[in-house]
């Protein structure tokens, strides 16, 4: 497929909190939809009832209350028409990652049919085609590019910068000789990081869900790189979109939280 052939739809989530293998929920869903080069555009919105509180840390994100959300559809109501709007499309997200881990738990048993969708990580051609940008969150890059990052941290305004930061993508990609979707696609297949975490940490995680024991990690944090001394007793290994995550309860924060396998860095019994 042509790159200035297809339809792309850029969508992205806002949510409860940072773990959906912990209950956290999306609580607003935005997307836009078009082809490169078109100022004709499709736009896609809903607020979202969670079912569940939005934390603390959310709302200080995102801005979203619990009073916004009341008397909003849930997920499972508007999933059809999501699905129905971006048929036939490509998929594009800014950390596709994280908002195709919300969206497949949404999914539950459904969400194979992602499996049907090419999908291009924004963020990941970013940090690629644009390393003076030094800062790669969305609004960094979106500056740094001159574009207006004005009610960022919401679903839909989320989405339109990502088109924006997108098309400047394909814009480079094209001039440097990428035609078609595929090409582009191939080097972002999702790939389970229980391949890459080693032998022994996967088995000592295994036996301390099995024996419900503590363990002892370093971790080094997807959002800002610091790494932090933990004791966790673990629950569950989690396979998401293209990540592998240890449900588990964090004995620092008392609380449940989802770590990525591949950021665990060491491991060792408590």
């Amino acid at each position: 497929m042509r790159l200035d052939k297809a339809t792309f739809t850029v969508f992205d989530v806002e949510t409860t909190g940072l773990y959906p293998y912990s209950g956290d929920r999306i609580c607003e869903i935005g997307a836009v939809k078009a082809m490169f080069g078109s100022r004709e555009t499709k736009k896609f919105h809903s607020m979202i009832n969670p079912g569940r509180p939005i934390s603390y840390g959310a709302f200080r994100v995102n801005g979203i209350t619990d009073e916004m959300v009341m008397g909003a559809p849930t997920i499972y109501e508007i999933l059809p028409s999501f699905l129905k709007f971006i048929e036939g499309s490509v998929l594009v997200a800014y950390n596709a990652g994280f908002d195709l881990g919300f969206l497949e738990c949404a999914l539950r048993n459904k969400k194979d049919v992602l499996n049907d969708y090419y999908v291009i990580d924004a963020l990941r051609l970013a940090r690629r085609l644009f390393p003076s940008a030094g800062r790669f969150s969305l609004s960094c890059v979106s500056q740094s590019l001159g574009i207006d990052t004005e009610g960022g941290h919401r679903a839909l305004s989320d989405a339109v910068m990502t088109w924006k930061v997108f098309g400047k993508e394909l814009k480079l990609l094209m001039e440097d000789g990428i035609r078609e979707v595929e090409e582009l696609a191939k080097a972002q297949v999702k790939k389970s990081s229980i391949a890459v975490v080693g032998d022994y940490k996967l088995k000592l995680i295994e036996e301390a869900i099995r024996e419900e024991k503590r363990l002892n990690i370093t971790y080094r944090s997807v959002w800002d790189n610091r790494i932090t001394k933990r004791v966790i007793t673990p629950k569950e290994i989690q396979s998401g979109y293209d990540k592998s995550y240890v449900v588990a309860h964090c004995h620092l924060r008392n609380d449940e939280r989802n770590f990525r396998l591949d950021c665990i860095l060491e491991a060792e019994e408590a």
